[in-house]
């Protein structure tokens, strides 16, 4: 009985071991993200702004809704830097993901030449009677 309860706390130690050790790493430079992002769309109703900050817990998104008088803030997310390549190091993407209780976001965006696009794909909470929708728009440091 002893060894049945050893051999299974080995085995849970051994598969939490290489379950850690099963996840890539991400690129760490980042700075071709990193920023204060204004969309180029000045008469946009969707997001306005958009800042990428690197910290030491990672990368993190926050965005700025259209609202008057100002911009709305919305609640800073870790972002997920993603490379063009398994061998680069350099980061051209991420993703992030918010909850706002009534709605749900996932957000890609990818920087091409000067320009950072931003794609949202938004879905609603159960009950809620809006249409999931997806946005694209672009945004320019």
């Amino acid at each position: 009985m002893k060894f049945a309860k050893l051999l299974s706390i080995v085995s849970l130690v051994a598969s939490i071991m290489l379950a850690t050790s099963a996840y890539a790493l991400p690129p760490s430079n980042v700075s071709g993200l990193v920023g204060t992002w204004y969309n180029i769309n000045a008469s946009t109703s969707g997001i306005v702004k958009v800042e990428v900050t690197s910290t030491i817990f990672g990368l993190t998104f926050k965005s700025y809704g259209a609202c008057s008088p100002s911009p709305c803030v919305h609640t800073t997310v870790l972002a997920y830097p993603h490379s063009a390549g398994v061998s680069s190091n350099t980061a051209i993407g991420f993703t992030a993901y918010r909850n706002s209780g009534f709605k749900y976001a996932r957000f890609f965006g990818k920087r091409t030449g000067s320009y950072l696009r931003l794609d949202q794909f938004s879905t609603f909470a159960s009950g809620d009677s809006r249409k999931d929708y997806t946005t694209t728009e672009y945004f320019k440091r």
